[in-house]
């Protein structure tokens, strides 16, 4: 996926915040009361639908042509080589975060991935157990005690504030598409990172529109994300993408411990 070019990459990190949030309110009465980050509402929500339309009109019937002429393993290297031109922008962020074991791990698995997995094309990082981390600018941010400022929805991007806007900047220098010579390279390039993350995510994002109320489940489940990582929560790809991982629970008291037990036995 690359993050300068789809609004789509909002998208997927929302998706996973989402699971990570575990019993969030995003569908009853309190998930759909307004958030007191979100003061852009009444522009928030008709972008989200523009966005969501765009998927529906655009990038779904591309992406499923996409599917329909490409093998399995030509759709699997090409999701391989977009998450490894990622590695370079989450590993800068973790390394000035001061998460130094985070920040090695997602170099050298960007390391070995670039070298014996011929630029990314085959995932050698993962058969050696390195994860993948997920990270940004505005977790950054967020670390160094910058305040989110109000939630925001960008148009052909997704979910982002005020706190995360100078990251996009720095995804862009970051990446490899803004150093390519040719135009029609670049946008060669750009296009087929959005039908790529067109085609990985579109699961996911039927999972969200299919919610009681779409625009709450997805700002719940970013800033709730955003929260998790800014506290050190290190969350890999395919946690984010199958939503079976959830932080560890808070430790119990000796008390709390013994009641469990006990209710575990039969009792009321």
């Amino acid at each position: 996926m690359m993050r300068s070019g789809a609004y789509l990459s909002g998208v997927m990190l929302a998706l996973g915040m989402l699971t990570l949030s575990g019993c969030a309110t995003v569908n009853g009465p309190q998930g759909a009361a307004k958030s007191p980050t979100d003061p852009l509402e009444v522009i928030n929500r008709p972008m989200f639908h523009l966005n969501m339309g765009l998927y529906d009109y655009v990038l779904e019937p591309v992406a499923t042509g996409y599917k329909t002429v490409t093998p399995d393993f030509v759709r699997e290297g090409v999701s391989n080589v977009f998450s490894n031109v990622d590695m370079p922008y989450i590993f800068i962020n973790d390394f000035l975060q001061g998460r130094g074991q985070q920040g090695m791990e997602d170099l050298s698995r960007f390391l070995v991935n670039s070298v014996f997995g011929l630029g990314g094309l085959f995932n050698v990082a993962s058969d050696l157990e390195l994860p993948r981390h997920d990270n940004s600018l505005g977790v950054t941010l967020g670390v160094w005690g910058v305040p989110q400022g109000p939630y925001l929805v960008l148009p052909f991007y997704g979910p982002s504030s005020l706190r995360n806007l100078p990251g996009l900047a720095m995804a862009i220098f970051v990446g490899p598409t803004y150093y390519l010579t040719s135009i029609p390279a670049q946008y060669a390039l750009t296009g087929m990172g959005i039908i790529n993350t067109g085609y990985v995510e579109g699961p996911n994002i039927h999972m969200v529109q299919n919610a009681v109320n779409p625009y709450v489940f997805m700002r719940n489940a970013w800033e709730q994300h955003e929260q998790y990582l800014i506290s050190g929560g290190a969350v890999s790809k395919n946690q984010l993408l199958e939503g079976l991982e959830l932080p560890p629970p808070v430790a119990s008291t000796p008390e709390q411990s013994t009641q469990s037990h006990e209710s575990k036995k039969g009792n009321p």
